[in-house]
């Protein structure tokens, strides 16, 4: 049963599914919503154009421009243009973007921990282990 990859899928599904659960009741009542500091952490390493992170998202070009102007209007990112291409529109986070994605984080974090502490050392040495085929699936 555990080489069916089909079973496996569906439980990794799941599996994972409570966990983001889990990670978005961190922010829960927060005025930017789960998705939206998903997009603030897809900007964390420099600007980016409003067509890759639609792609990165899946979703579609005129979804992210809605999420992008609520997080404009938040004052947590500011949008540019591409050096390379004027045309280009992108979009950056704000000093505020970036405080409030490291405070989620640092929330996130916590929450987690606590919900480690829980588990045996043992489990916690088996979850350590599956982290880089965990990392490997989210690479694919």
């Amino acid at each position: 049963m555990r080489d069916d990859p089909t079973r496996l899928a569906e439980q990794v599904s799941t599996v994972l599914r409570h966990l983001v659960l889990l990670l978005r009741r961190t922010v829960a009542g927060q005025p930017v919503t789960s998705q939206q500091y998903g997009v603030l952490g897809s900007l964390e390493a420099g600007p980016r154009r409003m067509t890759e992170l639609a792609e990165e998202h899946a979703v579609q070009l005129p979804t992210m421009t809605v999420q992008i102007n609520r997080l404009e209007d938040a004052g947590l990112v500011a949008r540019g243009s591409d050096p390379a291409d004027a045309r280009v529109r992108t979009v950056e986070l704000t000093g505020e973007g970036r405080d409030r994605l490291r405070a989620v984080r640092r929330a996130r974090v916590a929450h987690l921990t606590r919900e480690l502490e829980a588990l045996t050392e043992d489990e916690r040495a088996t979850l350590a282990a599956a982290l880089p085929v965990l990392a490997k699936l989210g690479r694919s």
